[in-house]
């Protein structure tokens, strides 16, 4: 579970779309937002906002990437391995250097199969950006690792995948502490929690 950050408002600013729409909601909490937003970047970054570290929402992104992996032939390997290795690496399972593996795995890749023409472009995009943020969190880069995160969503989506779907599993892997809600007991909020 991701424990809200309280200052998470403070967070939200500049002139983006985003930004826009959720300052005209002045009265929704930060739940209501999560469970709102229809556009994967836009949880992205909502996550970032809320408190998610760089780590968890790496593995999230990664998790995104994962629906894409299906489109790749299935001869084309390199895709799923820069996508584990990510995973090992930002699990802290595996050192610094498995990061710069995935990179490798993914420039050799890209180097061969990413042009115009190519029918799988946009999934091996969405697992190449998903891996480059894994990356930047290696090498403490905030600002890119941000930027591919969010780029992950989008290629995932030109890959054809539905956004309600990759909200779903951003949702899955970004698990925000709910507040207690007062005067019920532990049954009672499980109860209700199951009637949702």
């Amino acid at each position: 579970m991701i424990p809200l950050n309280p200052d998470w408002r403070k967070g939200i600013i500049g002139a983006s779309n985003f930004a826009e729409w959720a300052a005209s909601r002045p009265e929704a909490s930060f739940y209501d937002l999560w469970e709102e937003i229809i556009d994967p970047e836009w949880l992205v970054r909502l996550a970032k906002i809320g408190g998610a570290t760089q780590q968890q929402v790496t593995l999230a992104v990664c998790a995104v990437a994962r629906l894409c992996l299906h489109l790749v032939p299935e001869w084309e390997n390199r895709p799923r391995i820069a996508i584990e290795t990510a995973e090992a690496y930002t699990r802290e399972s595996e050192g610094r250097e498995q990061a710069i593996k995935a990179r490798d795995v993914l420039c050799s890749h890209c180097e061969i199969n990413i042009n115009n023409s190519n029918p799988h472009r946009d999934a091996i995009y969405a697992v190449s950006t998903a891996s480059y943020s894994a990356i930047f969190f290696a090498f403490a880069h905030p600002h890119f690792f941000a930027a591919y995160a969010a780029d992950t969503a989008y290629w995932v989506l030109q890959a054809g995948v539905e956004s309600k779907v990759v909200c779903a599993t951003l949702r899955k892997h970004l698990n925000f502490e709910r507040p207690r809600e007062k005067g019920l007991t532990v049954w009672q909020r499980l109860a209700k929690r199951e009637e949702e």
